[in-house]
């Protein structure tokens, strides 16, 4: 009487195997590359300042031709350490506060300082101590939005109107350059959140 033998061959059974750890390593990689932190992924930078807009006395962004309502743009080191940032007056600090508005048509105006030449000009800077601020006071003259020679301009032109409803939020940033480097001072961008204000220009 003959016997048939069902054990199956031993190269198959070696097959089966390194199928089976092919798929199983196939379906580890797949998972893990779907769910799970990944360990290169980036930790959120904590930013050592906050960013604020503070109206003048009238509630309102104004611009006029003589005398116009000032508004306050504060930077308060959040931190627990000193943070040195540029003055205002030099090159490296100029232009580091930029609006941007918004009109209720979603169109959106980018405020800035218009460059110009510096006579005199050094990397000067000040120590923003933990807790405290520094503060900018803004003046809009007449025609800032469009006149070239005044020091405000918006890019693209902003309409005239006497009462436009805006929202705006303030813009920080200094770029890195090896004076900011060989001075410590702070590099990087931090913006306020959107405030809704109108914008009167009489």
């Amino acid at each position: 009487m003959q016997i048939t033998s069902c054990t199956p061959p031993k190269k198959a059974l070696i097959s089966v195997a390194i199928l089976l750890a092919c798929v199983v390593s196939i379906s580890v990689l797949v998972s893990g590359c779907k769910g799970g932190p990944h360990p290169t992924e980036a930790v959120p930078v904590q930013l050592p300042f906050s960013l604020a807009i503070v109206p003048g006395r009238s509630g309102d962004i104004t611009t006029a031709k003589r005398n116009p309502n000032d508004f306050y743009v504060v930077l308060t080191n959040v931190s627990g350490l000193p943070q040195p940032v540029w003055e205002s007056w030099n090159s490296w600090g100029y232009q580091a506060l930029t609006f941007e508005l918004t009109t209720t048509d979603g169109k959106k105006f980018i405020v800035s300082r218009k460059s110009h030449g510096f006579t005199a000009n050094w990397p000067s800077w000040l120590l923003v101590e933990p807790g405290e601020h520094q503060v900018f006071a803004i003046e809009l003259d007449e025609s800032w939005a469009t006149n070239p020679t005044l020091p405000w301009a918006t890019n693209p032109t902003l309409p005239a109107s006497d009462r436009m409803p805006i929202t705006m939020k303030a813009i920080y940033e200094i770029a890195e350059t090896p004076q900011a480097t060989q001075n410590h001072v702070w590099v990087g961008r931090v913006e306020s959140h959107r405030y809704n204000f109108t914008l009167r220009q009489w």
